[in-house]
């Protein structure tokens, strides 16, 4: 009662006054325009600040206008508030700190406050008056900085509403603090040629992580309080390595933190002296091979680094031989380096020189090869030993060592020979082997006729136990026939056939003339030996500029001793224990050894699998074993192709560029495949931080889930046909995975919230618990969605109980999302990402990968995938 007398007084007055206004403009004692009110009704919004993760309140104030006999006290408001929602998320009710009767939120959407309130507990606001307040969860990965909190509208009401014009808005401050880095200190041992660890603590209130790359300099001073400290040039790493030029010096190190989010540059810190800086001297052997053979035949001499007490940077060698019982054939040396090699068969002698270019990458270690020597035993050459030596140790002409920084090593050497022995036969009696001179076939595929082009001749030697050995000579003339008969046809490839029908070949050596391959390099022909137990392809292009006799020896390995021998190695290999663990692996088919001089050039090379008893998924895990000779393995992948003509023979095809033995192993897993759902940029970035839109989620969809469709005219009219993500758009729907909107979009970009996702992905899980939820989620319409994909451990929510379902979902979020809903779980073998924005340390790192990269993998008892192969 009392409330309405105050009202009807409030207008009466009014009126009152009203009408002494009018009669005063009518007799000229007022003005014609109104006067000005003293000070405009207006409605303010009061700035927070916080931290990203922190929830802060905002409160709005409305503050009626006083005019001339009049205020603006009021009984009804509407206000309409804007704020960024990709830093900000409404976390609960709104607060309705005037005590409106009537209060009503109900038209808010993400990213808008809208407010509609009457009733006071006395009728009339006529003061400035905290009408509301909204608390905000800030986004973790807010940038620092200001967002803004804008009134867009609104009115008050006395008798009509009235809008506001004397709008004040607000603002969140995003606080974030710099990293820290506390504790420097170097680890390492402070000797030339070590490398040294800057360590220390890195610390970020907002708990942002470090960086890729913090900001390091190294110095060095001449004394342990580091008074007159220089900058180490290019010392820029977290690593250093001690050169001859800090011998005797004294190392510190400042790192300036720098955080992946946030407030990135910290303060620079010193680490603590230390020093002095000492020299260790470096010892090494290294011991020449032996070898033993008949006169005619190939061997192979490693020359290996026997021992070191540090790596190897730099050699040289040499080595002296018997050249009336030797002949070079090849010298192989390291992979990735820089090495070369010259040898006199007339003078006998080889010199070798290597250093390792990359500045310390790639330093031999004890126990690895140096190179290797390829000999030919002369068919001349008397029995006996022949050795292989340097005349003069002492000399660094003839013998030299050094370390990664250049120093001479102290070093030992252990001799080596090669062993001409006398043939069996000759042992035993006088009489020799028996030899036959064949004429074989050359031939060209994919001619019409079958006859040969040319031919070749086989010198076949047999042995007292009944297995021969092969040399096989294609002349010049031999090759010009090839040749005019291979262009006339029209062809390409000129294939030198060796037959084995009983299977008695112990050995196949084959020499082409340097004058015949010139003749195939000039024709741009390729190359082929057919054998019973392999094919060799020499693509012309590995023709090109070979100045030598081309060499090539086959020796397949019969004997199960040594398959097994083989089998024992591979399954305490490495590479093998990363695909198959402890399962091991089956030799399938024949193992070759292959020796040639045609090295570093690729070659294509067909393996039969021979009396081999698998069926087609099991031949899908098969892969061959190589040894090199230089002490390197390697596990490769092949292709499955025809070997002989009759149907249901089949061989695995794969190219190298070097030669030793390979074996084709059966593993004993079952390789699976993955293809992306989820591509990167042109630029080279994921863009793991981006919204992801709902056409961008359309078209993962579409790629991931197979589903029964319903049939039905889809035609939004925001997405043309031309649409990059039509196809997937219109599959979604069809699928009834999203649908679009009543008024017949699909507003296909738009972001997805986390609600969504939380629908999208609830709707492919069948049975399952239910999660008990969140704080901010049990009136929210995707409560029960939300739940079950809790439940299902597909989405998680905050440490502070909440959920945010209207928060934005990041790329790398829906990634990690769908993996988990797919059961994909990756185990992130690549160690350099494809994508320059996401660092082996991201949070995301193996999810990314496993949606972006194609590869092949098997999996363990937890489901968990090591990957066997990537492109």
């Amino acid at each position: 009662m009392r409330n309405l007398q105050s009202f009807l007084t409030k207008r009466s007055f009014r009126n009152t006054v009203t009408l002494l206004l009018m009669a005063c403009m009518m007799l000229g004692l007022l003005p014609m325009a109104q006067a000005e009110p003293v000070s405009a009704f207006q409605a303010e919004v009061i700035s927070a600040a916080g931290r990203g993760g922190e929830t802060v309140s905002v409160a709005v104030y409305m503050q009626p206008g006083i005019a001339l006999m009049e205020d603006d006290s009021f009984w009804k408001y509407t206000l309409q508030v804007n704020y960024d929602p990709n830093v900000l998320t409404i976390a609960g009710d709104i607060a309705n700190d005037a005590e409106a009767a009537t209060f009503d939120t109900s038209e808010s959407v993400t990213g808008s406050v809208y407010v509609k309130a009457d009733t006071f507990p006395n009728l009339f606001i006529d003061e400035r008056k905290q009408v509301f307040t909204m608390k905000f969860v800030i986004n973790p990965a807010a940038p620092p900085g200001d967002t803004d909190i804008v009134i867009a509208g609104g009115s008050y009401s006395i008798d009509d509403p009235v809008e506001i014009t004397n709008l004040i808005s607000g603002k969140v401050t995003v606080l974030n603090d710099a990293p820290t880095a506390s504790n420097a200190s170097i680890g390492g041992t402070l000797n030339v040629g070590e490398t040294l660890t800057a360590n220390y603590t890195y610390a970020d209130t907002e708990s942002n992580s470090e960086a890729d790359v913090s900001i390091y300099q190294w110095y060095q001073a001449s004394d342990s309080a580091g008074s007159d400290k220089t900058p180490i040039p290019a010392a820029t790493g977290k690593t250093f390595e001690l050169g001859n030029d800090q011998l005797g010096k004294y190392i510190l190190f400042e790192v300036t933190p720098v955080a992946s989010g946030g407030t990135t540059s910290g303060s620079p810190v010193f680490s603590t002296v230390a020093g002095p800086v000492t020299a260790t001297g470096a010892a090494a052997s290294v011991s020449i091979g032996t070898a033993d053979n008949q006169p005619g035949t190939v061997v192979k001499v490693p020359v290996t680094l026997s021992t070191a007490s540090s790596g190897v940077g730099s050699f040289g060698m040499r080595v002296a031989f018997d050249a009336e019982a030797l002949e070079i054939v090849s010298i192989a040396g390291p992979q990735a380096a820089v090495f070369d090699s010259v040898y006199s068969n007339t003078d006998g002698y080889l010199k070798t020189a290597w250093v390792d270019s990359s500045g310390g990458d790639y330093l031999i270690a004890g126990g690895q090869s140096l190179f290797t020597v390829t000999f030919k035993i002369k068919a001349t050459a008397s029995y006996g030993v022949k050795a292989l030596t340097i005349a003069d140790e002492a000399d660094l002409q003839q013998f030299t060592l050094t370390d990664a920084l250049g120093v001479e090593m102290t070093k030992t050497l252990r001799a080596g020979s090669v062993t001409v022995s006398q043939e069996e036969e000759s042992r035993g009696s006088a009489q020799g082997p028996t030899k036959e001179i064949i004429q074989v076939d050359v031939k060209a595929p994919g001619s019409k006729d079958t006859a040969p082009v040319s031919k070749a001749e086989i010198e076949r030697t047999t042995k007292s136990d009944g297995t021969k050995s092969d040399k096989v000579l294609l002349t010049t003339e031999q090759a010009k026939q090839s040749v005019v008969a291979i262009r006339e046809a029209g062809l390409k490839t000129a294939n030198i056939m060796i037959p084995d029908a009983k299977d008695e070949v112990s050995e196949v050596n084959v020499t082409v003339p340097k004058a015949a391959s010139g003749l195939f390099a000039g024709a741009n022909i390729d190359i082929g030996i057919v054998t019973d137990n392999v094919k060799v392809s020499i693509p012309n292009d590995s023709l090109q500029d070979f100045n030598d006799d081309l060499y090539f020896r086959f020796v397949p390995i019969k004997r199960n001793e040594e398959k097994q021998e083989i089998k024992t190695r591979a399954d305490q290999d490495q590479i093998v224990l990363t695909v198959v663990g402890d399962h091991g692996v089956t030799i399938v088919g024949r193992p070759m050894t292959i020796e040639t001089n045609l090295q570093n050039r690729k070659v294509n090379l067909v393996m039969p699998l021979k009396d081999v008893q698998l069926s087609r998924e099991e031949l899908a895990n098969l892969a061959v074993y190589v040894e090199h000779s230089d002490g390197t393995k390697e596990l490769l992948y092949g292709q499955l192709v025809e070997y002989g003509a009759s149907e249901g023979d089949w061989g695995l095809q794969f190219s190298v560029s070097k030669f030793s033995t390979f074996s084709i192993v059966h593993l004993d897993l079952k390789v699976e495949s993955h293809t992306p759902y989820m591509e990167g940029y042109t630029n080279g970035t994921f863009g793991p931080d981006k919204m992801i839109t709902r056409a961008e989620m359309a078209t993962i969809l579409s790629r991931v889930i197979v589903k029964d469709a319903n049939a039905k005219d889809i035609n939004y009219r925001d997405v043309p046909a031309d649409y990059w993500a039509a196809v997937g758009i219109t599959e979604v729907t069809v699928m009834e995975l999203m649908n679009g909107y009543p008024d017949g979009t699909f507003a296909p970009d738009k972001p997805i919230t986390r609600a969504e996702m939380a629908s999208l992905a609830a709707a492919q899980i069948t049975g399952g618990t239910t999660g008990k939820g969140f704080t901010d989620t049990a009136n929210h319409w995707a409560n029960e969605a939300i739940a079950k994909v809790q439940g299902a451990g597909i989405m998680q929510g905050y440490e502070d109980g909440s959920f945010l379902p209207e928060q934005y979902i990041s790329r790398a979020e829906a990634v990690t999302m769908i993996n988990r809903m797919l059961g994909r779980k990756s185990g992130g073998e690549l160690e350099v990402s494809p994508w320059s924005d996401v660092p082996k340390t991201h949070w995301a790192f193996a999810d990314i990968l496993e949606a972006s990269v194609a590869h092949r993998f098997t999996k363990d008892a937890a489901d968990t995938e090591s990957w066997v192969e990537q492109p």
